[in-house]
């Protein structure tokens, strides 16, 4: 056999073992997203909700992770085939197309994290509704979704003004934000805030001015800022999102009369 085919046999050989390695290490990750779609397949939501990281749980419930699937058409998946694998330290990310039922495909993307129970999905996003383009990258969301996430985030903010207590913001914010702040912390923060709970139960019935919106690098955080009223007379917040669980989680808000926060 001649050398430069000796030599390029070799190449050949040492490229199936690295991909053969790469299977074998992501071997558990790839059975925890084709185990999870197969018990949603089952209808089986116990065994797939045991499959979800314990921020993913926090955040969302058996019903609402049912609800999901069942609106995105992922409760009825045949096949899984996983195009890119990725581990990075405890953390990894698998990419490819789920096949329905009905023969349908749909592009998807799991976030998980290795975990002492083994890896479970942390995140969950259909490559429609993730705002990607096309080097894979998440976009920033349309103008309606990101009014309706800074509307959803100060109704939830005028409802704790209502109560004297931060608690419906915590419990719709993210895992992180409530890990990093408790109630009382957040009570501490927006002190300032709770006489003007009717200014502001006002304002979240009506559409904010968005003024910028951009997400970084990696595509893990959003962050918005808009304001309501006039130059003159004008409340603006900045509000901090990251993807958690199948959507947008709120991880910081600064809110400021007059001009907008830094």
């Amino acid at each position: 056999m001649k050398t430069w085919m000796k030599v390029a046999l070799g190449i050949f050989a040492g490229i199936a073992a690295l991909v053969g390695f790469i299977f074998w290490l992501t071997g558990d990750m790839t059975k925890a997203g084709d185990d999870f779609f197969a018990a949603a397949q089952n209808d089986d939501m116990d065994a797939a909700y045991a499959l979800l990281s314990g921020d993913f749980q926090n955040g969302t419930s058996k019903e609402g992770l049912r609800a999901y699937l069942a609106a995105n058409a992922l409760d009825n998946v045949k096949e899984t085939s996983w195009s890119s694998r990725e581990i990075t330290g405890s953390t990894g990310e698998l990419e490819g197309t789920v096949t329905t039922l009905d023969g349908s495909e749909i592009p998807l993307s799991l976030r998980l994290i290795n975990s002492e129970a083994g890896w479970r999905i942390n995140a969950i996003e259909k490559e429609s509704a993730g705002f990607k383009d096309s080097s894979g990258t998440r976009l920033v969301p349309s103008a309606g979704e990101q009014r309706q996430l800074f509307r959803e985030t100060v109704a939830a903010f005028a409802d704790s003004l209502v109560d004297d207590s931060m608690k419906k913001l915590w419990d719709s914010s993210a895992n992180g934000l409530r890990q990093t702040a408790s109630v009382e912390d957040l009570d501490k923060a927006f002190k300032s805030f709770f006489d003007d709970d009717d200014a502001f139960l006002t304002m979240s019935r009506i559409a904010p001015v968005i003024d910028s919106a951009k997400i970084n690098e990696k595509g893990a955080i959003l962050s918005i800022r808009g304001h309501y009223g006039s130059k003159d007379k004008s409340v603006h917040l900045k509000q901090r999102y990251i993807y958690e669980g199948t959507n947008w989680k709120l991880s910081g808000l600064a809110v400021q009369a007059g001009s907008p926060p830094k």
